[in-house]
């Protein structure tokens, strides 16, 4: 008996795994400024010209997948990326230039605004479906008072084990993926009175993802980084 509910256990835990995504999801960006930005000149091509100015603009995005990890691509210049770590449960955001030798260690399991207002975002699962790329999804609304996060998914497709993000509270990210059960086809992100950004998925590669993407260099604490303090934030250098 024992033997087989070993079996049983070990055959459930591979399939698990089986039915987790591995490989890279590569979205476009676009984003929209509100009307009353606009009508003050901040229109968008204001907005971007700023931000690709200051190299913080990326208008396509990859991201792989293995397990609870992911690593995130933008393909601004200069060139920046971001890995999180289920073991750690944070997110390591790095970049060429300037900064290169800086990283900005995010607590995925903080809700910043809940840190601020000691209420946590509504999650809703919207009785909608939409067309997207040839996608039926539904959507998954993440509400803040300061903007929401409309996740669209297709329950057959990208399929994850929700489990492996269950920390990671950061953007919703574990609440959408405990409905959805798979990763987001399109992400529509609303800051109130700002802007939207939209990123749609526009190809996928269901593959091997090599671990060495997922390792993090060896980080030094630094006071003189962090004079203005974040709850879920903290600026770090780099040994070289």
């Amino acid at each position: 008996m024992r033997q087989i509910l070993t079996m049983t256990f070990l055959f459930s835990t591979l399939l698990s795994f089986g039915q987790s995504f591995e490989g890279t999801l590569t979205y476009v960006a676009d984003i929209e400024v509100a009307e009353k930005l606009a009508k003050m000149g901040m229109t968008k091509q204001v907005l971007l010209d700023k931000m690709k100015s200051e190299g913080s603009w990326s208008d396509t995005v990859r991201i792989s997948y293995k397990r609870g990890n992911y690593y995130m691509l933008l393909n601004n210049n200069p060139k920046s990326w971001s890995i999180y770590k289920a073991e750690t449960n944070k997110i390591y955001a790095m970049q060429d230039g300037d900064a290169s030798d800086i990283c900005t260690v995010t607590d995925a399991s903080i809700d910043l605004e809940y840190t601020l207002t000691g209420k946590m975002p509504t999650v809703e699962n919207l009785d909608t479906s939409v067309i997207v790329n040839g996608f039926s999804c539904g959507v998954v609304r993440v509400n803040w008072n300061s903007g929401t996060y409309d996740y669209y998914y297709n329950k057959s497709e990208f399929v994850v084990d929700a489990s492996f993000f269950s920390k990671h509270i950061y953007d919703g990210l574990a609440n959408f993926l405990k409905i959805s059960n798979s990763l987001p086809v399109k992400i529509v992100k609303t800051a109130n009175g700002i802007m939207t950004m939209t990123m749609t998925l526009v190809s996928s590669k269901n593959d091997v993802v090599d671990d060495k993407i997922f390792e993090i260099p060896q980080l030094l604490s630094d006071k003189d980084l962090n004079m203005v303090k974040l709850p879920n934030r903290e600026l770090m250098r780099i040994k070289k």
